[in-house]
């Protein structure tokens, strides 16, 4: 158990207060219970209490946490009650937060990226059509074309027709965006919904292209197309979000 100060703590629980009726009861009025009783918190009067008269009465280092030097003092302190509280009680399980990041649209009003299936590869280097499966979307010429996450504009690059840029996310994903009426300059910054570009007029064929490289952020190429490995414009691979939850479950 970790006092305030230390870089895990403070412990919050049952233990702790099981804790503090214990060192309550070491020396008269070194931890009386307030009017309310022992709170759950390891707070200060808990880790000076046992800094400054418990742990070097005992011979233990002064650290002001409860190791299990610290705990075989306090345990025949404890009364039946107690003790049993203690043999019953489990630390909460805390959820472990979700790997997978939240991404957003790539224009307003659209569908978050993690909803999309890839339908294709990236025509381009070899890099670019190994790594970067993609979905196209947007489907209006001039319309908005968002940052679907935190990320900085990698590297310059071209589209047939239109301009294209790499852009590196917060999260480790990669990306391209391409079919732009212009592309940032490199370095440039954007926040996750803030525009990076406009769709580039392609008549009725318009529309942005995102492919996605997972690798640093899931160690995998994502599927793409009925097989997950094709033919191009195809569907049937799990959508981005999907994918990203099977890598990424711990």
């Amino acid at each position: 158990m970790y006092h305030g100060g230390h870089p895990k703590g403070p412990t919050i629980g049952k233990d702790v207060q099981i804790a503090k009726f214990a060192v309550g009861r070491y020396e008269t009025n070194l931890l009386p219970p307030p009017p309310g009783g022992y709170t759950k918190t390891f707070g200060t009067g808990l880790r000076e209490a046992l800094s400054v008269v418990i742990q070097p009465n005992e011979g233990i280092p002064p650290s002001g946490n409860i190791g299990q030097a610290t705990w075989d003092v306090l345990w025949p302190l404890l009364d039946d009650y107690h003790r049993w509280q203690y043999r019953v009680w489990t630390p909460p399980v805390i959820p472990k937060p979700n790997p997978v990041p939240d991404l957003g649209p790539l224009y307003y009003g659209g569908a978050s990226v993690l909803s999309h299936s890839l339908t294709h590869n990236t025509d381009g280097s070899p890099e670019l059509t190994r790594y970067y499966p993609a979905f196209d979307d947007g489907w209006i010429a001039g319309r908005t074309v968002l940052a679907v996450e935190n990320l900085i504009v990698a590297a310059a690059s071209g589209a047939n027709p239109g301009e294209a840029f790499y852009g590196a996310g917060e999260s480790k994903l990669a990306y391209w965006y391409g079919h732009l009426t212009s592309a940032p300059s490199v370095g440039t910054e954007f926040e996750k919904g803030q525009p990076v570009s406009r769709i580039y007029n392609q008549g009725e064929k318009s529309h942005v292209h995102l492919g996605i490289d997972a690798r640093a952020l899931a160690n995998l190429t994502l599927l793409y197309g009925a097989t997950g490995h094709g033919p191009d414009y195809t569907y049937g691979s799990p959508t981005v979000g999907v994918q990203l939850r099977e890598a990424l479950s711990l």
